[in-house]
């Protein structure tokens, strides 16, 4: 599996991967090259031996051609056999296999035997048949031996025709000069091939290994200068096209961040930034400030009544209005300001580099004025209007978060106050949410522990005295703080969506008091009990109604339910839904704050409404100018002309009273006849009958409080 997808191999760096075959390659070769050197040295060795064997072949053959007598012939013999590479040199007679002349006599006589052998005298006999042929014997471990025939006599004693020589030389003492330079030849090959290799080496470290490893380091670089990428584009060779490709990915690469980095801080629709520059700029503003000594302002604008601009006229338009404001913002502000959109119609400046807080508002003044014209958007006069809250650095706080905190409680403040205006940060605000927090969590156990009460105010017919019905108020009890009262904690349930629970207990509550009336014996007469716009959003309420009374066993033509005009404008056909519904059970419906509100008498007509209430607003000025009997007028004549009756809250003088007569309106509620009692005093009155006012001071007030509604 050396091929395999994944093997040792591919553990190998690029640089041991180019090495190791070359290396392997020119160890292959190295060895060839040796093998071959030392084949060709075996031969060398063999043509020195035979070109020895063969001078010394024919020096015994011209001594057997040039020499008479015997004696001769053997001291030449014994001359040449004296030589320290002459091993042995016998001269043979064919015939009788006698050796005739040796360098050894003790091999005199006795060739003769070990020439009879069968297959050493079949060669003698072969080289004897051709006289001019030379056949090499080869005699011996490490021999070389040499036949030669001479066609000579030596004496007339001898009278031989032919002589064989037969030579055997120390091959090692022929061939030891030549050994040493072989082996100087083969430790300069050694050198040459390890210098070739290292050669080798360097220019492939240097044409490819070292521009490898370069691209490499750049590669692994967070940001590629393409002035050091500039010797590699200019090549034209692999590297460069390499060299190129990494620096185009990168370029492209840092090219997609910076518009990625772009999008992750900035807000599509306005081009502003987003809440994630908004953090960091607010760091980077607020470290500085602490450095130089100066002030940093953050500004919190919300658009005032954003949402209606949504709903009436489309989310393209309010999109557009958005982009507007961005504009407004942008030109109204320092270039070093950072403007940014929070999210919906919520934006941020902020303004650094200040010496003194007046600065700041100064700038919002002069965007409040901006934002306070009509804007002409495809055809509609849109008028934005916004509210502001502004915070400092150092001042009120050294947080990021918490001076965003404090920003967004301005805001609300001036919310609060009536939009379209700014609120600077103060101490109060703060105070005023620990309280909302901890009316909140006490809320939650007051609802579990049962700590509320419910309270009645009468409604009285202003023409006869008489006890036309009642209010349910609800009160809490706080086993600390005692009393709380209920414009605390209302607006606080209706927050959390806890003011669901209330209602459903004040409706049990009620139909329960409905419910004792009508068991102690006397006259029932009808409790009207406040719910929330929540509550009317709530797909089951009709049935937790219904449910109410069944299980109170309470007539639904006792209990009323009574909504503000601003609660039936918000989601209004939803609201008729769940009011028909009601009045489809026989439960009465009443408008509570009449007046105060938006209503269109075109949907008033939708409304299956049996009472409007002239809100206490409009009968406390009625006293005070003859000018402000128009409205409370205007709303009898109306709910007289829509069949429906009419009653008058928070009367408090016998002149209030007087006048509301006179127009017509013939019930009432308020503290002329009675304030907000308990359940006691309450079954007091109806048994009673008290007759208002002259009777009610004689009655024992428990408590005296402004009343409120639950919603």
């Amino acid at each position: 599996m050396i091929f395999g997808s994944t093997s040792w191999l591919d553990n190998l760096s690029v640089k041991w991967k180019i090495l190791a075959p070359f290396c392997f390659l020119a160890g292959v070769v190295g060895l060839s090259l040796i093998t071959l050197f030392f084949i060709a040295f075996s031969r060398y060795q063999d043509s020195v031996v035979e070109g020895r064997a063969e001078h010394l072949s024919n020096s015994i053959v011209y001594a057997l051609e040039t020499m008479q007598h015997h004696s001769e012939l053997q001291r030449y013999v014994a001359i040449v056999g004296a030589e320290p590479d002459v091993d042995l040199l016998l001269v043979v007679d064919p015939i009788s296999q006698e050796v005739l002349v040796s360098n050894q006599a003790i091999f005199r006589g006795v060739l003769a035997s070990e020439l009879s052998d069968p297959a050493l005298s079949a060669e003698v006999l072969q080289g004897l048949k051709d006289a001019s042929a030379r056949a090499a014997l080869m005699w011996g471990e490490m021999t070389a031996s040499y036949a030669v025939v001479a066609p000579s006599l030596l004496t007339q004693e001898a009278d031989l025709s032919e002589t064989l020589v037969f030579v055997r030389l120390r091959t090692k003492s022929v061939t030891a000069q030549s050994s040493g330079m072989a082996q100087q030849l083969v430790i300069g090959l050694l050198a040459a091939l390890a210098l070739a290799m290292l050669i080798a080496s360097k220019l492939l470290y240097d044409l490819v290994i070292s521009p490898l490893s370069k691209l490499s380091s750049i590669a692994h670089a967070r940001n590629v200068d393409p002035q050091t990428m500039a010797p590699f584009t200019r090549r034209l060779d692999e590297f460069g096209e390499l060299a190129r490709s990494v620096l185009h990915s990168f370029t492209e690469a840092r090219e997609n961040a910076d518009r990625f980095e772009i999008q992750a801080q900035s807000d599509s629709l306005t081009g502003l930034g987003n809440r994630a520059l908004f953090k960091e700029r607010l760091q980077m503003a607020l470290a500085h400030a602490e450095r130089s000594g100066k002030l940093v302002a953050l500004m919190i604008l919300d658009l005032d009544h954003f949402k209606d601009v949504n709903d009436t006229l489309g989310h393209d338009v309010g999109d557009q209005l958005l982009q507007r404001v961005a504009t407004i913002l942008q030109e109204t502000s320092r270039q070093v300001d950072t403007i940014v959109r929070l999210g919906g119609d919520e934006f941020a400046i902020i303004v650094d580099e200040l010496e003194r807080v007046d600065g700041v508002v100064v700038h919002a003044n002069r965007i409040l004025e901006a934002l306070s014209h009509p804007q002409l958007i495809e055809g509609h006069e849109v008028h934005p209007g916004v509210s502001i809250g502004i915070t400092s650095y150092p001042q009120d706080a050294r947080d990021p978060d918490v001076l965003l905190k404090n920003a967004d409680l301005a805001l609300y403040r001036a919310k609060a106050e009536g939009r379209g205006n700014i609120q600077l940060y103060r101490h109060e605000l703060h105070l005023k949410v620990i309280e909302r927090n901890a009316i909140e969590r006490d809320l939650r156990a007051a609802i579990t522990n049962n700590q509320f009460v419910l309270y009645y105010q009468l409604k009285v017919d202003i023409e006869t005295g008489g006890i036309a019905g009642a209010e349910a108020l609800i009160r809490w009890h706080h086993p600390e703080r005692g009393l709380i009262p209920p414009d605390v904690f209302i607006p606080v349930a209706e927050q959390n969506g806890s003011i669901c629970n209330l209602t459903d207990w004040v409706l049990e509550e009620a139909c329960r008091e409905i419910r004792r009336v009508a068991d102690a014996g006397l006259e029932p007469v009808s409790i009207a009990v406040n719910v929330s716009a929540l509550d009317l959003r709530r797909p089951d309420f009709t049935d937790q109604v219904a449910a109410t009374l069944v299980h109170t066993g309470v007539s639904p033509k006792y209990l009323e339910i009574e909504v503000t005009e601003s609660t039936v404008m918000h989601d209004v056909d939803h609201v008729i839904g769940t009011l028909r519904r009601l009045r489809a059970l026989g439960v009465s419906i009443s408008i509570d704050d009449f007046g105060t509100g938006y209503s269109s008498l075109s949907y008033l007509k939708q409304f299956p409404v049996q009472t409007l209430k002239i809100d206490r607003s409009f009968v406390s000025d009625m006293t005070q100018d003859i000018n402000s009997h128009a409205i409370p007028k205007l709303i009898v004549d109306l709910a007289r002309n829509l069949g429906v009756s009419v009653i008058a809250e928070g009367v408090e003088t016998e002149e209030q009273r007087e006048i509301l007569f006179s127009m017509g309106c013939t019930r009432a509620q308020g503290y002329l006849f009675s304030p907000p009692v308990p359940s006691a005093a309450f079954m007091e009155m109806l048994e009673d009958q008290v007759r208002f006012p002259r009777q009610c001071d004689e009655l024992e007030i428990i408590e005296e409080l402004t009343p409120i509604s639950v919603a």
